[in-house]
């Protein structure tokens, strides 16, 4: 059976932002026992260490272009993560939803400066469509620019980076490389500002430590390095817009382990969010690689 990779690109890309959108729940525990910026650095160095005892062969034929791409992209990775949430202190959650979602519109227009390549309209549309069913679902009232508004809005624009600068590095190097160095660089600068800034924790209890496992495993040394190799082979736009579905599933995530209610204002959002993947995956591709397995 042939099967184009850039189809399971995105579909290995719809799987590590499921495990994302669950990672909501699982983390509104462990992060009531530890501070965030700590959470982090536990989080990102124990997935470094898995995939550097996993892939140990592969890091001793790192080059200077790994070393320069997995930096890069790790950079933009905690400064997405830190910024998201010192603004957190200064906004709303959903003002801070919504804003962090805008990196999906953002992408396309980041991309083409890397690239020179425009995206395809029907790509701009299926992002634009996506980035209102954010809107719909987390909007509250009217915005208000404040500092917290402005730093999440920052944060939006370095995950995009993040997106874009690992479609571009993971083309030209080693993409289980870049992701072994990405969680390496965050992991080390989280720990960094968080021995800084926050108190170290006391003790770690079993629920935490199961927390932060799956976040290591799934949402981080896993995800990281399937999206990694997935941007061989599908855009930058493809993976913003796929990605932004962790919106979606968290939501789904909390009405069935939390018993959250989900409202038409919600299910509209989610449509919204739907059409927007349909207008970019069911459009003509532009830009992709046609290999097949």
């Amino acid at each position: 059976m042939r099967i184009k990779k850039s189809l399971l690109a995105d579909g290995a890309l719809l799987l590590v932002t499921m495990a994302w959108g669950l990672n909501f729940v699982v983390m509104k525990n462990a992060l009531q026992r530890i501070t965030p910026f700590m959470y982090l650095a536990v989080r990102f160095l124990l997935a470094f260490l898995v995939l550097a005892a996993v892939f140990n062969e592969n890091i001793k034929k790192v080059d200077k272009r790994d070393i320069i791409g997995g930096s890069i992209i790790g950079l933009f990775l905690f400064l997405g993560f830190a910024t998201q949430t010192v603004g957190l202190i200064y906004t709303t959650p959903a003002k801070s939803g919504f804003i962090t979602g805008s990196n999906v519109v953002m992408v396309p227009f980041l991309a083409y400066f890397v690239n020179k390549k425009f995206p395809g309209w029907y790509q701009v549309l299926g992002a634009a469509v996506t980035f209102a069913g954010l809107g719909v679902i987390s909007l509250e009232g009217g915005l208000r620019v404040n500092v917290g508004d402005f730093l999440t809005l920052l944060c939006a624009v370095f995950f995009a980076m993040q997106i874009v600068s690992t479609e571009y590095y993971a083309r030209r190097g080693n993409p289980i490389n870049l992701a072994i160095l990405e969680t390496g660089i965050t992991g080390m600068l989280s720990l960094f500002v968080g021995a800084l800034t926050e108190p170290m924790p006391v003790t770690l209890d079993l629920s935490m430590w199961i927390a932060i496992l799956y976040a290591v495993i799934c949402c981080t040394a896993g995800a990281f390095l399937v999206q990694n190799v997935a941007q061989k082979y599908t855009t930058s736009t493809h993976a913003a817009v796929i990605m932004c579905q962790e919106a979606v599933f968290a939501g789904v995530f909390s009405f069935l382990f939390w018993g959250e209610p989900v409202t038409f204002k919600a299910l509209a959002g989610f449509a919204l969010i739907l059409a927007g993947v349909l207008i970019t995956e069911l459009s003509p591709a532009y830009g992709l690689k046609t290999e097949t397995l």
